[in-house]
């Protein structure tokens, strides 16, 4: 079957500046809270040098002209802004993004800047980072710099990437600085006060009258049940309700339904802890909610739970030996390998279904919003070979979630884009270097890029914006 995409639909990659740029001591950047971190001996890797963006990126941008790519996500170091403490704005570092984004607008490649990506200023990190109200401060100062230097050649602007992800790998996994781990009550407070930031963000933004669009990037991945039984249903729909409905409801509902606060509630029951938001906060989101212009996607694998009540239990997997990881949150749930599902090598499920019933849930559950796909790729163990990479899982990866994309088109979701991760192999937060998912090959000892074969073919469907369908794929969930 062939299948074609809409002329305005984009079709692009994303970038993140921690993750590629390297340079991590020029330019005036100042300290970030992953620098130190991931300096210790027991990491073995860094972002010292990553994959040299910071030098490179006039022929990766030039690159991605000649493969067709006509955006790309591109965020910005708060750290290369704001260097330090004293309020001081760094021009070189600003210089630096207007210099990237020209280099984009001159290639006809739309940068969709993100504001936010992880890399908080040392000085913030160690004060309380988003626990801490300077943070929010801070954080609406930077964007007010940024929108005021950029604001009217950026047309497409991103507050905040993936808040759940850097909220539960600070406070529940461990894996992020500062390696707390089981303080579900912290990861809630840090993802509603990094709400309140971007809604802060969106009012500014607008009351600014610049002439783009601005909006947020969730991770959103489906939580089902092993089986369907009550306890197993409960322990999927707490796991959803704190990894995805929090955030949809702050982001599009204007504020947290009743239902979503008593789900929270039960959770942190196990920490003897509660959330009650105040009602000028509530106004906050709630403003915002009406001014937010869209909304990004970032989606990987789904989650299969079962009901969970003893040790709370994280085990990561950080060499990408298949079967090797564990999580369980003690009044949430374990996640279980469905053996009819593919996985990673690094126990993330491959299952477009997902993807699917996510966009579908948001059409069925908020306010409409035009949604991009901000991220969507696969990491792989890969050698270079003869100069390339055949790299056909990720095609087909790539594939099957597209028609996941066009299911949720043909159902009336409104979908205007698709953005791979990532542009070129990066620093992955938790794994290094190993874990490789861009569409070109970075040999880190030359700092050399070479296409993979997912690259010629992500570019022959830019171009021509068809797609064949060779393998049909189910989403309308499993059994």
């Amino acid at each position: 079957m062939i299948r074609t995409f809409p002329k305005d639909f984009v079709f692009g990659a994303a970038t993140s500046a921690f993750q590629v740029e390297g340079g991590a001591r020029e330019g005036g950047r100042g300290a970030c809270c992953w620098d130190g971190f991931l300096q210790r001996p027991d990491k073995g890797f860094d972002g010292e040098e990553a994959s040299d963006f910071f030098h490179r990126y006039r022929e990766d941008i030039e690159r991605s002209r000649e493969f067709n790519l006509q955006a790309l996500t591109i965020s910005i170091a708060w750290p290369r802004i704001f260097p330090a403490p004293d309020g001081r704005v760094n021009e070189a570092g600003l210089q630096y993004y207007s210099d990237l984004i020209d280099t984009c607008l001159k290639n006809g490649i739309e940068p969709y800047v993100v504001l936010y990506h992880f890399d908080t200023p040392l000085y913030l990190f160690q004060k309380g980072d988003w626990l801490a109200q300077e943070t929010a401060e801070a954080f609406l100062q930077y964007a007010r710099v940024c929108f005021e230097r950029f604001g009217s050649r950026v047309r497409h602007w991103i507050t905040l990437k993936d808040p759940f992800t850097l909220a539960s790998g600070q406070y529940i996994t461990g894996l992020f600085p500062p390696n707390e781990k089981f303080a579900v009550s912290k990861a809630v407070e840090m993802m509603h006060r990094m709400m309140l930031a971007h809604s802060r963000a969106v009012r500014l933004y607008k009351s600014m009258k610049l002439p783009g669009k601005i909006g947020i990037a969730h991770r959103l991945e489906a939580a089902y049940p092993i089986k369907w039984q009550p306890a197993n249903t409960l322990a999927a729909d707490l796991e959803d309700t704190l990894a995805n409905e929090f955030l949809l409801d702050a982001t599009l509902a204007g504020g947290y339904r009743p239902e979503t606060l008593r789900k929270i509630n039960r959770i942190l029951r196990y920490e003897g802890r509660s959330f009650v938001p105040n009602e000028a906060e509530i106004e906050v989101l709630t403003e915002a909610a009406g001014l937010t212009d869209f909304l990004g996607v970032n989606y990987y694998s789904s989650h299969f739970i079962e009901y969970y009540d003893g040790e709370n239990k994280v085990v990561h997997n950080a060499q990408g030996k298949k079967g090797t990881s564990t999580f369980a949150i003690r009044g949430i749930g374990r996640r279980i390998h469905k053996t009819e599902v593919p996985s990673t090598d690094w126990d993330w499920s491959i299952f477009p279904s997902g993807l699917y019933d996510m966009l579908l849930r948001i059409r069925d559950n908020y306010p409409a919003k035009p949604i991009f796909i901000t991220e969507n790729g696969i990491g792989i163990h890969e050698q270079l070979q003869d100069g390339s990479v055949q790299d056909d899982r990720r095609i087909d990866y790539i594939r099957q979630h597209l028609n996941a994309v066009l299911d949720a088109m043909d159902e009336g979701v409104e979908v205007k884009g698709y953005f791979i991760w990532s542009l070129m192999d990066a620093l992955s937060w938790t794994n290094g270097y190993e874990k490789r998912y861009g569409l070109f090959y970075v040999d880190y000892e030359t700092q050399q890029r070479y296409p993979k074969k997912s690259m010629y073919w992500y570019k022959d469907l830019a171009a021509k914006r068809i797609m064949l369908t060779v393998n049909a794929i189910q989403t309308k969930g499993v059994d």
